[in-house]
């Protein structure tokens, strides 16, 4: 084990690299400030980690795996972009005796970011509502209103493509268009509209303009392998690049933040951080 002691003075320090830190970097560094980021993963490059073009032929086991998508197991795809796992050596992570759930976590810049399935929805009114609608939990001391202008900057940065449809549960956003319907999705929706289902396009974080200088998906389908061209929203391809372009972010990796020291006020002064390798 080591410790990193660095004399430099930052006005942030940002602990992970996925979709909320990626996105606290950018804005902070943006916005003037000093920022180190720290994470428990190696760096990422989608040239060469991203297989989504990949045959099977030119891969170890064929494409075959080395291991399977089990709670037991790590998921080790040779396929899936990289660094998706259930369980990981060291990781202070635990679950209640006698439970299995488990947390796919991923330790790699970006993060989890490589590997969701760009599924993109707005909160809506009712889930900050949840004390007065079900009686369950409590109310969140926000609204919907609060945020909405905030979704807006996100969607319009990142890319996610829909339909406006007025539904209340799942509130309309700032969309691309949505790819046109393959034929097996025409004949399910002519199946839904017949039985008074309502279907309606996706909204994914997947671009079908070009947004920001990242191309359109040319719809090879294969997102869960990453995407080289950056079509999809990624924080390692998104966020990490402008926050870096600004001179004032320093990006630590294979750093796994331990403690956060504070002062008498409570402000964190200190990090101590652990360089640790990857182990699975």
């Amino acid at each position: 084990m080591q410790v990193i002691r660095s004399p430099k003075v930052y006005d942030v320090c940002v602990i992970g690299s996925g979709a909320a830190g990626g996105t606290a970097a950018k804005v902070l560094t943006e916005g003037g400030l000093e920022v180190v980021m720290l994470e428990a993963g190696p760096m990422l490059d989608p040239a060469k980690d991203y297989k989504e073009h990949a045959w099977p032929y030119e891969l170890a086991h064929r494409g075959a795996g080395i291991a399977g998508f089990y709670y037991s197991q790590p998921y080790l795809s040779e396929f899936t972009a990289p660094n998706a796992f259930f369980t990981i050596k060291g990781e202070p992570y635990t679950n209640a005796p006698d439970t299995k759930f488990m947390w796919l976590r991923s330790r790699i810049v970006g993060g989890r970011t490589n590997h969701w399935a760009r599924i993109a929805l707005r909160f809506a009114e009712v889930d900050f509502k949840g004390r007065s609608a079900d009686g369950v939990g409590d109310d969140w001391p926000i609204t919907y209103q609060d945020l909405s202008p905030y979704y807006d900057k996100v969607e319009s940065f990142i890319g996610v493509f829909g339909s406006k449809e007025n539904i209340p549960s799942a509130p309309d956003g700032i969309f691309l268009p949505p790819p046109k319907p393959r034929c097996t999705e025409l004949i399910v929706k002519r199946a839904c509209d017949n039985l008074k289902i309502l279907c309606v396009p996706s909204r994914l974080a997947i671009i079908t303009k070009s947004v920001n200088g990242r191309p359109p998906c040319h719809y090879c389908a294969q997102c869960d392998r990453g995407c080289k061209t950056a079509s999809n929203f990624s924080s390692s391809q998104v966020m990490i690049p402008p926050a870096m372009a600004t001179g004032r972010l320093t990006l630590i990796t294979n750093a796994m933040a331990r403690e956060a020291l504070v002062d008498k006020n409570g402000k964190a002064k200190k990090m101590r951080v652990s360089l640790i390798p990857l182990e699975v």
